[in-house]
């Protein structure tokens, strides 16, 4: 993934959130190794890394989204929604969940279906702009529809995940949706052009 980016950086060398997209790519790919090594190998609580990561997963795309809406009320709606989600977050950290020691899960379900409302604002927007016409040529909608794939297939199989075994089909679900979105990804920074990125 971060080598098609690397070999198609020509095409994305104006676009400052498109770098931000990799440099944030870049840190999903240490915090999986980090985890492994610190969970798999040392045996320590993983617990602060993953919810790290996750926050910032969910804040990075929201306004990554927030960045593209070009109207004004849309833009009011994305900015309330990350506030309300950033007061949500803190009341959670500071008086339900333990940050070291326990999954921030219904962050997780929730940020999931900000980031789906805000990918569906955006697209909204695209469908009553030009750009719908050459889709296809744009990095940020491989991107956007990436990201929508995962996070509309994370969402019922984690609500799922809790009242069954939380191993085996869970994690192969999540192999296959991360496969999705990274063949998205992949296939944006192919097919997309210069201009429209």
């Amino acid at each position: 993934m971060l080598s098609a980016g690397f070999i198609n950086y020509s095409k994305i060398r104006d676009s400052l959130y498109i770098k931000l997209f990799l440099i944030f790519i870049a840190y999903s790919l240490l915090t999986e190794i980090s985890a492994f090594i610190i969970g798999v190998l040392l045996r320590i609580n993983t617990f602060p890394i993953y919810n790290t990561w996750n926050l910032m997963n969910h804040f990075f795309y929201l306004f990554f989204f927030l960045h593209l809406l070009q109207n004004s009320l849309k833009r009011k709606i994305l900015k309330f929604i990350i506030g309300i989600y950033a007061v949500f977050t803190a009341v959670v950290i500071s008086f339900y969940v333990d940050f070291l020691s326990k999954f921030l899960s219904i962050n997780s379900v929730i940020g999931s279906i900000l980031i789906v409302i805000s990918i569906m604002i955006y697209f909204s927007e695209l469908l009553q702009s030009d750009e719908i016409l050459n889709l296809k040529k744009s990095i940020y909608f491989w991107i956007s529809l990436g990201v929508l794939l995962f996070n509309i297939g994370f969402i019922p199989v984690y609500i799922i995940a809790e009242f069954i075994v939380f191993g085996g089909v869970f994690k192969i679900i999540t192999f296959f949706l991360n496969l999705l979105m990274i063949s998205c990804f992949v296939t944006g920074f192919i097919v997309s052009k210069k201009e429209y990125n």
